[in-house]
């Protein structure tokens, strides 16, 4: 092997250590799709994780419909539902990012359809 082949070598794969270490420092976060399914209270007008606890709607008016539709009518998300993370999905490392953008499916919070997986 020449003098060239083997800088070309050590060059592709300390450019493949690069993008495997930025790969997995760089994190996204998932983030709760359009189509999601969510409650909302009409007294207070926020809208609420299917998960919710009972002390968020406890002598409301509680109905359902999909977030975008719940935010184009002027609902806020509930407080005590984003203090317990119920809107943020998984973190996910810039190559599963990647992977998930070509096809290959991860762990998610929802599915395609925007239903909670939890």
């Amino acid at each position: 092997m020449g003098k060239i082949s083997k800088i070309i070598v050590a060059v592709v794969i300390s450019l493949f250590l690069i993008a495997f270490f930025l790969g997995i420092y760089i994190t996204i976060d998932e983030e709760i799709p359009d189509s999601a399914v969510v409650v909302v209270t009409l007294e207070d007008k926020r809208y609420h994780s299917i998960h919710f606890d009972y002390i968020c709607v406890a002598g409301k008016t509680a109905k359902t419909m999909v977030l975008s539709g719940a935010k184009e009518k002027g609902f806020k998300q509930d407080p005590h539902c984003q203090d317990l993370n119920y809107f943020r999905g998984n973190t996910l490392f810039l190559y599963q990012y990647i992977l998930s953008k070509v096809g290959i499916q991860y762990t998610s919070r929802w599915d395609s359809n925007g239903n909670w997986l939890w």
